[in-house]
């Protein structure tokens, strides 16, 4: 009877020794096949998990960004009209102007009102906007003080860029009155003002200042005439608005000195500051959003990041250690089971060698058995690795979607041919000891 008869004898004969060594490499198969499996699909799962969410946080970044920038560019449109409803930071006054009688009663030494023009058209004049030529003085109405106040219209500066004008508007032979000086004036009612009538147009609400509650404001050419200063005016006002160093008034100075050496600035310093600072807190306010979208974002990504090492972590503990030693242990119960089942077959092996089989016969008996139990349990355990991983990888605690698993070739191959070749080693010892036993003494025993 040849060897390969006497092999599937022996493997129907001995069913539970061959399924128990069968069970052994199958389970070692499918670990080994597994665990890489498992820890390359969480891998490119976890790499595409991080890339959609770096997508979806750069596409929500560049909508929040998108509508911050316009959320800013009105902010500062509305910024920019409260800052210029405050007013003129800047007074331009002649030099000769003594300061003492300017702020005790507003005196100030008369210019010509050309000079308001020669600002307006000269381009090295950049730091400086809305320009305003003023004619103020105080006079008497009925015994009581009052601050008349003649506006020109806004002069235009073509080498800047046109916006909204700023001051008061007022249509020649109307005035304004401030909250005192109206003294129970009503709007439509006529004011005598220096022996000229004058129809009050619009009674000015409280500003809390002097300045501004007693005066009486009216077009620059109608204070004119009624102060008889035909083309004088008493100062310029202006809008120092892109002047945000802290030596803005020595800047504008310089160019003023350039174009109107005869002339000084005072700067409304408390109105300045307030215009740069709400400025500032307009773009911090922005910055601010960004900053905290962008550490959210990061946070989120790192928690991501972390979540993902932890369990790489302990795929990777699995994958290098336990694994390996459950396929060891598998491997050491197949040869155990080997030495079982030769020394189940010693009368057997005994008897073949006094028939004439020599030891070649013997070892491919015993370990041709071995290959084929581990190349069907390399086979069934590479099949069962890419199911169970698949299994594993789709439960609630890795959800990898069936788009990161990929078949391991490689993996299969090696599976499917190293199986036979380590049950075989573990059978290796048995076989040997077989080999070497004495036919004689092995039958006289029995």
């Amino acid at each position: 009877m040849n060897n390969w008869k006497l092999l599937v004898r022996e493997i129907t004969h001995r069913k539970m020794n061959f399924a128990l060594t069968m069970v052994a490499i199958t389970v070692a198969a499918t670990l080994f096949v597994a665990g890489p499996t498992l820890m390359e699909g969480y891998q490119r799962e976890s790499r595409s998990q991080l890339e959609l969410l770096h997508q979806e946080t750069e596409e929500t970044l560049n909508q929040i960004k998108a509508r911050a920038d316009d959320d800013l560019t009105n902010l500062d449109k509305r910024t920019k009209r409260i800052m210029r409803d405050l007013g003129f930071n800047l007074r331009i006054i002649h030099k000769n102007t003594d300061l003492s009688k300017l702020y005790a009663n507003f005196v100030s030494f008369d210019m010509p009102e050309s000079y308001v023009q020669r600002l307006a058209d000269s381009p090295e004049i950049t730091k400086i906007v809305h320009l305003v030529a003023t004619l103020r003085q105080m006079i008497d109405i009925d015994g009581k003080p009052r601050l008349l106040v003649g506006f020109a219209p806004e002069a235009t500066q073509s080498h800047i860029e046109q916006k909204a004008p700023m001051g008061f508007r007022i249509v020649p032979g109307t005035v304004y009155l401030g909250h005192l000086a109206a003294d129970g004036h009503k709007v439509g009612d006529t004011l005598e003002i220096l022996g000229q009538e004058f129809q009050v147009a619009r009674i000015l609400a409280p500003r809390g200042t002097r300045e501004e509650d007693i005066a009486i404001a009216m077009h620059l050419k109608d204070a004119q005439r009624v102060l008889d200063k035909e083309g004088l005016i008493s100062e310029i006002v202006a809008l120092g608005c892109k002047c945000k160093t802290i030596d803005r008034v020595e800047e504008i100075m310089q160019q003023l000195e350039l174009v109107l050496p005869e002339a000084q600035v005072i700067e409304l310093t408390d109105r300045a500051v307030a215009r740069e600072q709400q400025r500032k807190l307009v773009t911090r306010h922005y910055e601010q959003q960004m900053v905290s979208y962008t550490e959210g974002r990061d946070s989120v990504v790192s928690q991501q990041k972390e979540s993902h090492s932890q369990v790489m972590n302990v795929l990777a503990g699995l994958n290098n250690k336990v694994i390996p030693m459950v396929v060891l242990a598998c491997i050491t119960w197949a040869g155990l089971l080997a030495w079982s089942n030769v020394r189940q077959r010693r009368v057997e092996i005994g008897l073949l060698r006094a028939l004439g089989k020599d030891s070649f016969s013997i070892v491919s008996l015993l370990l041709g058995k071995a290959v084929i139990v581990g190349a069907i349990g390399g086979v069934i355990g590479s099949g069962l690795g890419v199911v169970l991983a698949g299994q594993l990888g789709q439960s609630n605690m890795l959800a990898v979607s069936t788009q990161s698993f990929q078949v391991p070739g490689l993996l299969l191959i090696m599976t499917c041919a190293g199986a036979p070749v380590l049950c075989a080693l573990a059978s290796y010892l048995p076989t040997l000891l077989a080999v070497q036993q004495d036919p004689a003494v092995v039958l006289m025993d029995e």
